[in-house]
């Protein structure tokens, strides 16, 4: 159990509270209550999520444009290959 809580599970749940109660305190001197910050931490996520969405719409449309020179090469090269003699069993 010690190793699970990082040792003892009292002194792990006082350490805990102890930090809780000085970022509750720092909290409150910059003027932040519970609820201010969870509604934040959820908007982050909107926007978090919104940004990587961003990001894989701009990385899709850059792959679908380089797909269009590349396959084909790659399927002509493949051809190639296989049809020229390519590796051939040792």
């Amino acid at each position: 159990m010690n190793n699970l809580f990082g040792g003892s599970p009292p002194a792990v749940i006082l350490k805990i509270a102890i930090a809780s109660v000085c970022v509750g305190l720092l909290l409150a001197i910059t003027g932040m209550d519970p609820l201010m910050v969870w509604e934040d931490a959820f908007s982050t996520i909107g926007e978090v999520w919104g940004y990587a969405l961003d990001w894989f719409v701009w990385a899709g449309k850059y792959l679908v444009m380089g797909a269009i020179i590349v396959v084909p090469i790659w399927i002509a090269v493949r051809l190639f290959d296989v049809l020229f003699g390519g590796s051939k069993p040792s």
